[in-house]
């Protein structure tokens, strides 16, 4: 008698984002449904089960109160949490805003004054649950999305590059677009993983993929400034993906 094997079971799941990282894994969702079942994705299919998942993908910040109920019933219900996005490791664009202003203000300034919306400042997965794999990107690239399935499918926890993007331009052997166009790429203190798309089409690097470890952010803001840029503009570009705002207000330069 052949006993039917149970496939791994995975979530997609979203709490707050533009849904960039849930498309790019639908897009990829055809090369991997013969080795996994796909229990629950609310973006994609209507029936949905978070009972007994072995891996699950999350997308977006917590940056409402009822984010904090989902994720952590979906830290309970899983074997493995991977936070897949920027908005979800940094929190990304909402998080650098919460942190100029309150969360209820900004509320005030697009709803109603007596909006039902209990929002909060926007905050990072890890801040509320333990996060086993962070995947960053805005949005992320499909080949760090399923290298990082195939190692949890295996139960090895999967090597994620923290180097800066200048590493994949060296190997792309790019000139360095910094140097020798004077464009404001962020290059040296982004984290690796999109393969240096923007610097191999000579436009500069915006940071999309996050920090890389240990950036080097006052020799960043240095090397802009002495290329004619301001301090607002340089806070603004470092900022934006997920460095944060107190950070920032550290940096050594000239205002």
């Amino acid at each position: 008698m052949q006993i039917e094997r149970r496939l791994p079971r995975i979530a997609v799941q979203g709490l707050t984002g533009c849904a960039g990282e849930l498309l790019v894994i639908l897009e990829n969702l055809g090369s991997v449904l013969p080795f996994v079942q796909v229990a629950s994705f609310p973006f994609a299919q209507s029936k949905n089960d978070l009972s007994d998942i072995d891996i699950a993908f999350v997308e977006g910040s917590v940056s409402q109160k009822h984010d904090i109920d989902s994720i952590k019933e979906i830290r309970a219900r899983s074997k493995w949490l991977v936070a897949v996005g920027n908005c979800a490791v940094h929190g990304c664009v909402q998080s650098s805003t919460c942190s100029r202003y309150k969360a209820k203000e900004l509320v005030e300034a697009v709803y109603a004054k007596d909006s039902p919306i209990e929002a909060l400042d926007a905050k990072p997965l890890s801040s509320y649950v333990n996060v086993d794999v962070e995947l960053s990107g805005c949005p992320i690239d499909k080949n760090q999305f399923l290298a990082v399935l195939a190692s949890l499918l295996k139960d090895h926890l999967p090597y994620i590059i923290d180097r800066p993007v200048c590493l994949e331009c060296k190997m792309r052997e790019n000139g360095c677009v910094l140097i020798e166009k004077n464009l404001p790429c962020l290059g040296p203190v982004t984290a690796a993983g999109c393969g240096a798309l923007c610097p191999s089409f000579e436009a500069a690097c915006y940071g999309c993929f996050g920090p890389c470890k240990d950036p080097q952010l006052n020799a960043m803001a240095t090397v802009l400034s002495e290329k004619g840029y301001n301090l607002s503009d340089i806070l603004v570009r470092l900022g934006t993906f997920g460095i944060p705002e107190q950070v920032l207000s550290n940096l050594d330069v000239k205002r």
